[in-house]
């Protein structure tokens, strides 16, 4: 081949090339992986030995199990061996297999939830007509379909990537063979396979979501022709568990994939692959059989609960009362904290420590960036500052109660204290929402409007927005916590949780709440809904312009500058939809509890992240900053 040597192997440089962090990192993905075997292959389990779960959406929920294990067994040994051996060194032909395999299971999987949601769509829309229309063979169809579209995408993508010739570096700057860290090698012209790699990506995750939308579109119609109080309630929580795993899949996929290599940046995708890769693989039996009554009743068919109902019973009797008459009214409430296990306070009290100083870091210091540097005062940075702003003051509304609680035990608070705090949370996760929205109009008028952004996203424009958006957070905390704090509260004063949440708080009621629990499942439903049909319609049009745009430039221009924000998006509204959703009747207060750590103390913390590992502007502003800062302390010396 003359002067030029084709690769016949890669090194794979892992995760992380500090030997300090090694033996953490795969102590940590040890336990990651095996919980998600044990979760994953314990729900296969549970649908094959009980016969309640032999329906078709047990079918799909143990193919997807199975999926996500397969797809974790193909990624994380390689990790934990990367983190052991340092970097890697692995064969062309090992490396195409593992982009093959990993390939295919997501692309499954990815057509396995729009098959999940049309299983939901038919329960919900057509309960009279289920067993009929998902017959054994209209399911067996469907996996099938899944299986073999994984098969050919996975196809089409190593053949895209392996048609490329590699004949410079074969360092991968990544820790498994993934397609764009394997592409950007390559010392021919990849235009065109970059094009096929985004293109392909976002035929299958727009058609997986327009089946799900579709699906969704017609049972929110249903749900609101509903009647009876048991038929929204039935819906909704038959679909919040599917809601939470498709918004944080399509929302790291988004993330991830949907824009050209060539702007890809390795550490950041090292990042989020962690995500996608591991943590939602061992994130999805979590979220299925926590929320899911069958699975729990399978589960608990085998292993005994009554260590739980005695703990539970035994917290009953702690109550601080005060009598009156033959009632009693409740002064203060007890928060019962994440957990009771003295083992597991402490080393839970640093994690929270080490999350919320991030969090405070990362959300101030992105504020502190955007007061500092010219550059960022643009629309779009005002908004992302506000975002920052309120991210820090709802983590901090509740993470110092749970870190309190952690150290104290049970912690009582007063009653205006709880009211307080259930304002001040419901307040600012409203406006967190409609800043999403606004953002996503933002980003709209950028793109499609390019040459009208400055006329259309005025100052005066966008300060109305932050208005409106802080307003409707402030009406809506105050409908909610008067809805709440309406209801008589004269039983049991003890939330089992870690603060005062609206379900955690309603479900201690002693008068009828049926009223109280549609206004919340409504009104939640309005916010969220509202704010996703301006985020979806300004996707639409920004998609249908960048199908028009025909240079490359463009393209990666559009998809890089809305990539942090629909990663935002997808994770904010999973864990809101998975946690609002449905009547607190049927809500599990330690499910809550869990998913509750994810939506107030973990994505503040992520927001930050996100958006300074993706954005240019943002580090170019922060190494300009720590440069001038460093030359202020040298001067200073």
């Amino acid at each position: 081949m003359g002067n030029r040597t084709e690769v016949t192997e890669f090194i794979l440089l892992g995760l992380t090339s500090d030997p300090d962090l090694r033996v953490p990192l795969f102590v940590t993905f040890l336990l990651i992986y095996a919980v998600t075997v044990a979760g994953n292959l314990g729900m296969v389990l549970l649908i094959l030995l009980d016969s309640r779960l032999h329906t078709p959406m047990y079918f799909f929920l143990g193919n997807l199990s199975l999926v996500d294990f397969s797809s974790s067994s193909v990624i994380t040994p390689t990790v934990m061996a990367g983190l052991l051996v340092g970097d890697q060194v692995i064969s062309h032909h090992a490396c195409a297999t593992q982009m093959f395999l990993f390939a295919l299971f997501i692309a499954t999987e990815n057509y396995l939830l729009a098959s999940m949601a049309y299983d939901r769509y038919v329960a919900v829309c057509k309960p009279l007509h289920y067993t009929t229309t998902m017959t054994p063979r209209v399911c067996a169809c469907l996996i099938t379909g899944c299986y073999v579209l994984g098969v050919l995408s996975a196809s089409i993508h190593v053949g895209n990537t392996f048609s490329l010739s590699f004949c410079q570096s074969s360092v991968v700057h990544h820790f498994f063979c993934d397609v764009p860290a394997v592409m950007v090698l390559s010392c021919s012209d990849r235009h065109v396979n970059e094009l096929v790699l985004v293109y392909l990506v976002s035929f299958h995750i727009f058609f997986a979501l327009l089946v799900i939308w579709i699906s969704y579109v017609f049972i929110f119609v249903t749900v609101l022709k509903i009647y009876s109080s048991a038929g929204p309630q039935k819906a909704l929580s038959t679909c919040a568990s599917h809601l939470t795993t498709v918004s944080v899949f399509y929302g790291t996929g988004i993330f991830m994939y949907l824009q050209p290599s060539s702007s890809h940046s390795m550490d950041t995708d090292k990042i989020s692959s962690v995500f996608y890769t591991i943590a939602i693989p061992m994130l999805n039996p979590v979220v299925y059989s926590l929320r899911n009554r069958d699975v729990k009743a399978a589960f608990f068919k085998v292993k005994n609960a009554s260590i739980w109902w005695k703990q539970n019973n035994q917290v009953r009797s702690d109550s601080q009362i005060t009598l009156m008459g033959n009632r009693t009214e409740v002064t203060a409430f007890i928060l019962l904290g994440l957990t009771d296990d003295p083992d597991l306070q402490v080393p839970l009290f640093v994690t929270f420590l080490l999350i919320y100083t991030m969090t405070v870091i990362g959300n101030l210091g992105m504020v502190l960036l955007i007061l500092l540097d010219s550059h960022l005062h643009t629309p779009m940075y005002f908004f992302l500052g506000n975002l920052s702003l309120v991210d820090f003051s709802y983590s901090s509304a509740v993470t110092p109660t749970v870190m309190a609680g952690l150290l104290v035990g049970d912690q009582a608070i007063s009653y205006n204290a709880c009211v307080t705090q259930m304002l001040l949370f419901a307040a600012l996760i409203t406006t967190d929402n409609y800043i999403l929205a606004s953002m996503a109009y933002d980003r709209y008028a950028a793109v499609c409007k390019p040459l009208h952004y400055t006329t259309t996203v005025t100052t005066r424009v966008c300060a109305c927005l932050i208005t409106g958006c802080y307003v409707l957070g402030l009406l809506n905390a105050s409908v909610h916590v008067g809805n709440t704090f309406s209801l008589s509260f004269c039983e049991s004063n003890v939330v089992h949780h870690f603060f005062c949440d609206i379900p955690a708080v309603m479900v201690l009621s002693c008068s009828d709440r049926h009223v109280s629990e549609l206004v919340l499942v409504y009104g939640v439903g309005f916010h969220i809904f509202f704010a996703l049909l301006v985020i979806w319609i300004s996707y639409v049009f920004i998609f249908v312009t960048m199908l028009r745009m025909r240079s490359g430039a463009g393209h990666q221009k559009a998809l890089s500058t809305c990539a942090s924000h629909l990663m935002s998006v997808s994770i904010f509204y999973g864990t809101s939809i998975f946690m609002y959703l449905q009547p607190s009747t049927s809500h599990s207060m330690d499910t809550d509890k869990m998913a509750s750590v994810f939506y107030t103390v973990v994505i503040p913390m992520l927001n930050p992240v996100v958006y300074s590992l993706r954005n240019k502007e943002v580090r170019r502003a922060f190494f300009k900053v720590k440069s001038a800062f460093i030359f202020w302390k040298q001067n200073n010396l």
